[in-house]
């Protein structure tokens, strides 16, 4: 074989086994690649810490399910745990607003007889009575509970015993501003028009809607909705018409949005501002919760190709004047006008206050009668040693309870 030819084969032969080993080293990262891929401990989610931990960050915050247990006072329970196996800072609003509600709602066996306690971000007022109900789980669980209990005779007030609406208001007004509170007790809106005044901080709670569907779905009490001309404003009466992700209604109410509406705007002239929505379109949005064509123009009608804009109004562009015109033009084209019950309510009611009457006429008379003698009454010796004594039967009761239940006793034997 001459030299050229040998030349020629070994290349072919070299460069055979160089194609050879450059595969073998392509086939052995390769698996060494799929070994590293198959090897790396995959990280934890929050949520899947979490979850997993919940049952025992409840028993823990709650004395083994023995109390009721506030949503935060879980989140230190479980918050070091999910940090340690995730390796990253748990936001306490993430936790109690997100975490612990999904859970909730994912895990109803389970969870069924948990006590778990959100707080109040709002609050509910009756006309008359001024009974206020903070829009926490507590609150409006104890308020729902005294919905159907059974009333009283007392003859102590001058108003019929009521709780809800049954007999003493007629609609729920909604507001999500607390701000504009002392403007409605300045105007006596609320006895005004019988109606109860629920106002919250934004969006509604989980609290507000349970008793929205108490009061206005089972009772059939109507629910006004007062909010801003925006998106937020347009979610809000949204999620109090229908089912979240967090609450869903057991019974149909009648639900009117008042506004603001975009004809409201232009009627009074009102203020816009512009508002910004980054790369989220929430045209979807607006459409989903009632917004016409015309008013998804006016508040989210421009874009850039990637941004979104447009504006917005509130119900703070009103003066004070012109807003409670507005409410009130509002509530009597609804129709929402003054209680009267029916006729056996009135005629107890009349029969109950001549009574309370006769009895208050006989009782001045009787302290005026005998204001001299019980101004020289004895007073018992040892009156706080008695005091403590009643402490020691009774350790719940007040001071002022523990002497009445002395004078209850000994006061009768006076001269």
């Amino acid at each position: 074989m001459d030299s050229q030819a040998f030349v020629g084969l070994l290349d072919k032969v070299t460069k055979d086994w160089t194609r050879q080993r450059k595969q073998e080293l392509k086939d052995q990262q390769a698996i060494l690649r799929r070994r590293e891929k198959l090897t790396v401990v995959r990280r934890l989610s929050q949520k899947e810490v979490a979850y997993a931990y919940m049952p025992t960050a409840y028993l823990k915050a709650s004395a083994q399910g023995t109390l009721p247990a506030h949503a935060r006072q879980i989140m230190y329970a479980a918050r070091g745990y999910i940090q340690s196996k995730t390796g990253e800072t748990l936001s306490d609003e993430y936790f109690t607003q997100n975490l612990l509600p999904s859970y909730l709602i994912d895990y109803p066996e389970k969870t069924r007889d948990w006590d778990v306690v959100f707080d109040a971000r709002g609050h509910l007022v009756e006309p008359h009575t001024g009974r206020k109900v903070a829009l926490g789980t507590l609150p409006v669980r104890q308020y729902v509970r005294g919905l159907d209990a059974p009333r009283g005779r007392t003859v102590s007030s001058g108003l019929y015993p009521t709780i809800g609406p049954k007999h003493r208001y007629r609609a729920v007004l909604f507001i999500e501003k607390e701000g504009f509170i002392p403007l409605f007790e300045k105007t006596n809106l609320a006895n005004r028009y019988d109606i109860a005044i629920m106002s919250t901080k934004g969006v509604s709670t989980t609290a507000a809607r349970e008793l929205i569907d108490q009061v206005c779905g089972r009772q059939k009490v109507p629910l006004l909705i007062l909010r801003d001309f925006d998106k937020a404003g347009f979610t809000i009466a949204g999620t109090l018409q229908r089912a979240t992700w967090r609450f869903s209604f057991r019974y149909a109410a009648q639900v009117t949005d008042l506004g603001l509406r975009l004809a409201d705007v232009e009627q009074y002239g009102l203020d816009a501002e512009d508002v910004s929505y980054g790369k989220t379109n929430p045209k979807f949005n607006l459409r989903d919760n009632g917004a016409t064509p015309e008013e998804i123009e006016f508040l989210a009608g421009k874009s850039d190709g990637h941004h979104h804009y447009g504006q917005r109004v509130e119900l703070n562009a009103f003066a004070s004047d012109q807003l409670m015109a507005w409410i009130e033009s509002k509530l009597e084209e609804n129709k929402i006008d003054k209680l009267i019950p029916d006729p056996e309510i009135l005629e107890a009611q009349y029969r109950r206050e001549c009574e309370r009457q006769f009895i208050d006429k006989k009782i001045a008379r009787i302290r005026e009668e005998n204001a001299e003698r019980f101004a020289k009454l004895e007073i018992p010796p040892g009156l706080s040693d008695l005091i403590l004594h009643e402490f020691e039967q009774d350790n719940t009761q007040s001071w002022d309870e523990a002497v009445s239940a002395i004078a209850e006793e000994m006061g009768m034997d006076a001269p």
